[in-house]
């Protein structure tokens, strides 16, 4: 199990660690992605360049019909995780999976467009 050292305490079992921002290959086509925000140690993961396992940090509104962040929910950084949200744009993604609130898929250009629409709500928040 991989997790980023800042949640270590949240799975005290896990066997590889992991720190500091930049994204790190766990698996030929899996890559880990610290998007720090909803905690300190919030991590995407991104599988084959197609779907994003966002966690709590990024998830689809099906009330709003886009791409929605929980600011209510953000036990670290709203600021942190609209940076981070911001460096995803660099990701290519068709499908996000979130654990809190909707998953939803669409071509990535469709996503990408719809996430920096996002950031720029976050920034007006």
């Amino acid at each position: 199990m991989w997790i980023h050292e800042a949640d270590r305490s949240a799975a005290p079992y896990a066997t590889q660690i992991f720190e500091g921002c930049d994204p790190i290959q766990v698996y030929h086509d899996l890559l880990a992605i610290p998007v720090p925000g909803h905690t300190k140690g919030s991590v995407v993961y991104l599988w084959s360049d197609r779907c994003l396992f966002t966690g709590d940090s990024l998830s689809w509104s099906f009330a709003e019909n886009d791409l929605n962040a929980f600011r209510d929910f953000c036990w670290y950084s709203w600021d942190e995780q609209r940076r981070s949200l911001a460096r995803l744009l660099n990701t290519n993604f068709e499908l996000v999976l979130a654990g809190h609130g909707g998953s939803h898929g669409a071509p990535a250009e469709e996503m990408r467009s719809r996430l920096q629409a996002l950031v720029e709500r976050m920034n007006k928040a």
